[in-house]
């Protein structure tokens, strides 16, 4: 990427394309807790043999282009220690990571990496001494069960913990009793040691699952919670505890992160997620993430107010995106597929008859969006679960064969007590029958007792399928299923996952963009941060022309994706006066909508958030509020917009531009 300096200003692109080394690197092993500021670099791999936690106030820095590497328990003996990395709440991780140089996180021996197989470690420590890795076969046509569409559970994964408010009941109040006709026991939970005893109602902490309890001793005094007002500053720590008082707090800054092959589960269903967030604030930045072949579900919340977009959870082995405990945090840009069973991959490499493949069974995809209220279900608890997502593309696997029942391959499960909106999404080839585990969507909201104050009111809107067994089910008087809308063509552009190069999960067409309302705007005012978060755009889905995933994910590395994509615009900067305009050349290929990429302008003062300031697409007006188009020449693919709002005053502020 090529940048033009311009006083204090500095300007960042979205890029799409990643070209991978095949130098030889430094293998290092990390195997104890990380106490104090460290870096790991690009030149070296790093190893995760067990379980590593980043203790407060420690801060680790991953340079962008790193390959973490991750044992299992099974090949090292060490019991329910997965190699997985963990940031306790107090810690901060920054991975700050580009689409050229991805941050990789993955089993011992996956090769598709920069360095390939060149960083593959020799041995890793074992329980009783080092313990010799035998590299299997992850190639894209290897025979069945040993290639890269076969493993999983071969690591843990990572953990995000922080310090805001989560929904649960464990305050030993029993007053809620048979409230509204279903029975709340209380303190009794399917888990009850996760949960403080003395706490609750939104104030205490709770034990992230996938993790043990451990207790480690800080080299200095650590306030727990954020504000010293639940438990007094103490060095005596649980690292795998989450929960606090600070809507705000800071995890770090998780960028271009490609996470595969995890999901190693400590005990019978206590798997590890893809990236598992408990209790993490708004100012913890995760976005362009990518979790792939996972044993268990793809991304989790377990509370928190944490905004993310550009998610992608692909053939995971539950669901793709959970979340509950009260999670009130932001989503844009989701892209999930499911993929369950063993079939035959056509066109590849002239194999007659196809290429056998296909995740072992213990990985079985399961729902799309499963999304529940605070715990115990029913409780009306604060906070209560109040998600807001928008562009969404969710592909199930109806019509693959598949063994799994159908009536657990579903897409958007709303439960008790999740309120929220979701809206301008895309829905194919979902199999689900009838029943709770089965629809397109399933809401199972229920009305509150007059004397409680929380909304259990869940909305969606503009979402647009194709290929689809039951529409919808369960929704109440208090939910609103509007304007969904069968389509009578697929609206992607290939869902052939088992074809070579098949999946391209862009749109055929923009699904009349005029028509679709930026639904966010509606309640602004109590709901913090909308405006500065969700972009402006007009389509259904989670990518129109531009395949955010190309080029820096497993997804694209296995020959999932075709190899041609939206170019990358080369941004330019210049200041008029106090206004900043912002100028690139339009991309004229690759586009369905009539030669006019759609792009979203952002902004950021501090290099870690971004706000945008409009959407452009050539020839056409500049997509208001922050935003004035000054000059588009159609022919020539130029575009020049304007900051209209921000002032610019000398300091540093950075732009980017992301196709769409």
């Amino acid at each position: 990427m090529k940048l033009t300096p311009l006083k204090a200003i500095s300007a960042i692109c979205a890029a799409f394309g990643c070209l991978l080394s095949t130098a030889s690197a430094d293998i290092i092993e990390v195997s104890a807790n990380i106490t104090s500021d460290t870096r790991w670099t690009r030149d070296n791999v790093y190893v995760l043999n067990r379980v590593v936690y980043l203790l407060p106030p420690a801060k680790l820095v991953v340079e962008p282009g790193t390959v973490i590497r991750a044992a299992n328990s099974v090949t090292t003996g060490i019991l329910n220690n997965p190699g997985s990395l963990v940031v306790s709440r107090g810690a901060k991780i920054i991975g700050n990571a580009t689409v050229d140089d991805p941050i990789i996180f993955t089993s011992l021996d996956d090769p598709y990496v920069p360095g390939g197989a060149n960083t593959i470690p020799a041995t890793v420590t074992g329980a009783s001494g080092p313990v010799t890795i035998t590299p299997q076969d992850y190639s894209v046509n290897g025979v069945a069960g040993a290639n890269a569409f076969s493993y999983s559970k071969e690591c843990g994964g990572l953990i995000l913990l922080g310090r805001t408010p989560i929904g649960y009941d464990q305050d030993g109040d029993a007053t809620r009793l048979n409230w509204n006709g279903f029975t709340h026991t209380g303190d009794t939970l399917a888990f009850p040691t996760q949960f403080s005893p003395t706490t609750g109602n939104g104030t205490g902490f709770a034990l992230i699952e996938g993790l043990t309890s451990t207790t480690v001793t800080l080299s200095q005094t650590f306030d727990s919670d954020g504000a010293g007002t639940l438990f007094t500053p103490s060095t005596t720590f649980n690292p795998g505890y989450f929960g606090g008082v600070d809507e705000n707090d800071n995890s770090g800054t998780v960028r271009f992160w490609s996470h595969r092959y995890g999901g190693f589960n400590i005990s019978g269903n206590n798997e590890i997620n893809g990236v598992t967030m408990g209790g993490c604030g708004r100012g913890t930045v995760l976005e362009f993430q990518e979790v792939a072949q996972n044993a268990d579900d793809g991304f989790e919340w377990f509370g928190g107010y944490n905004n993310c977009r550009y998610l992608a959870s692909v053939v995971n082995g539950d669901d793709c995106f959970d979340g509950d405990f009260g999670f009130s945090g932001n989503l844009q840009y989701l892209f999930a597929i499911n993929d369950n069973e063993s079939y035959l991959r056509s066109n590849y490499d002239g194999i007659v008859g196809g290429l056998q493949v296909g995740r072992n069974s213990f990985a079985l995809s399961d729902k799309m969006v499963e999304w529940d209220g605070s715990e115990p279900d029913y409780t009306p608890v604060s906070p209560q679960t109040s998600t807001w997502a928008f562009n969404f593309t969710f592909i199930g696997n109806k019509g693959a064969n598949f063994a799994t029942p159908a009536n657990q391959d579903s897409a958007m499960h709303l439960l008790k007590g999740a309120a929220g909106r979701w809206s301008n999404g895309v829905a194919e080839d979902i199999g689900g029958g009838a029943g709770a585990n089965g629809p397109l969507v399933f809401i199972a909201n229920i009305a509150v007792p007059v004397a409680e104050t929380v909304v259990t009111e869940t909305d969606v809107f503009n979402l647009l399928y194709h290929n689809i067994g039951v529409v919808s089910s369960g929704a109440t008087a208090a939910n609103d299923l509007t304007t969904l809308a069968a389509a009578t063509i697929p609206q992607l552009r290939g869902k052939g996952h088992a074809t070579k190069n098949g999946l391209d999960p862009r749109l055929v067409n923009d699904t009349d963009p005029a028509s679709v309302a930026r639904d966010f705007t509606l309640g602004v005012a109590t709901r913090p941060g909308v405006e500065d978060f969700f972009s402006p755009v007009r389509f259904r889905g989670a990518m129109r022309d531009n395949n955010w995933l190309y080029g820096w994910t497993w997804t694209h590395a296995v020959e999932l994706m075709p190899n041609s994509n939206v170019e990358r615009p080369n941004v330019t900067l210049s200041v008029t006066g106090a206004t900043v305009s912002v100028s690139f050349q339009a991309d004229l290929d690759e586009t369905t909508n009539g030669d006019k990429v759609l792009y979203v302008i952002e902004r950021s003062l501090d290099g870690r958030t971004w706000s945008p300031i409009g959407t452009v697409q050539d020839g056409s007006a500049a997509d208001a509020p922050n935003a004035v188009l000054a000059d588009a020449d159609a022919a020539a693919g130029t575009i020049r917009v304007a900051d209209s709002v921000f002032i610019y005053t000398g300091a540093v502020v950075h732009y980017r531009v992301i196709p769409q």
